[in-house]
């Protein structure tokens, strides 16, 4: 998506988070705070520079994107893809507890997370409990503050996914200011939606939507318009 969007004519930054990209260990180590620090510096030092500044976030990115909203004034807007307020397996409600007995839970291993891997997803094979728990506190803190988010949100919910329950997306529009918000849903989308299949779709509404609220239009249209996204292919 990032590379969608630079052809778009944007210029993108995606910062490597404190714990990822490196060992389950080292992402048990910090937590949202940690997470949010860094995102949020590069948020603000966007904004200070006068440029509009639109912050999309996947998963728990989502969780960040909304913090920020909240917190950082001048923010033109903010694209959420499956937010992670309300996950479905109940088993996660428990990590708190479990932690004290085990720092790690075995992912699931299936299908598509091995399709993911080819086509260049690095992800961690265990859950990191800790780092669980400290997602879990930072939802909590993003509902309280979603009152003082004044800026046109995206909300991108797939059909499809596994870990989010759908009610995330609901409960998120109604905890919004009322006309701030959209609701962009992919039927065939599962929780990693910017790799799935629907990838070219969600990546050009994204850039739509902020095209459109900053009264803009591209002149990449038609380059990015052949990108073909991780694997290779239009979806």
């Amino acid at each position: 998506m990032g590379d969608f969007l630079n052809q778009r004519g944007y210029s993108v930054c995606a910062p490597l988070l404190p714990g990822h990209g490196t060992t389950p260990e080292d992402l048990n180590s910090t937590g949202w705070a940690d997470w949010y620090l860094a995102a949020g510096e590069i948020a603000e030092r966007l904004v200070e520079k006068g440029d509009p500044v639109v912050v999309v976030g996947l998963s728990m990115g989502a969780l960040l994107a909304l913090e920020a909203g909240a917190r950082i004034r001048g923010i033109s807007g903010i694209v959420v893809i499956n937010p992670p307020l309300i996950l479905r397996d109940w088993k996660t409600y428990w990590s708190r507890v479990i932690k004290v007995f085990r720092h790690y839970v075995p992912k699931n291993i299936d299908a598509s997370y091995k399709e993911m891997e080819k086509q260049g997803r690095f992800a961690y094979d265990r859950i990191p409990l800790r780092a669980m728990v400290s997602m879990q506190s930072m939802g909590k803190d993003v509902m309280r503050r979603l009152e003082f988010i004044n800026t046109p949100v995206l909300i991108v919910q797939s059909g499809k996914d596994n870990t989010v329950d759908p009610r995330a997306c609901k409960i998120l529009q109604r905890g919004l200011p009322p006309g701030k918000n959209e609701l962009l849903q992919l039927p065939e989308a599962e929780h990693v939606a910017t790799m799935g299949k629907e990838r070219v779709w969600l990546a050009t509404e994204v850039a739509d939507f902020i095209e459109r609220i900053l009264g803009v239009g591209s002149d990449k249209i038609e380059e990015a318009d052949k990108w073909p996204g991780p694997g290779g292919g239009l979806a």
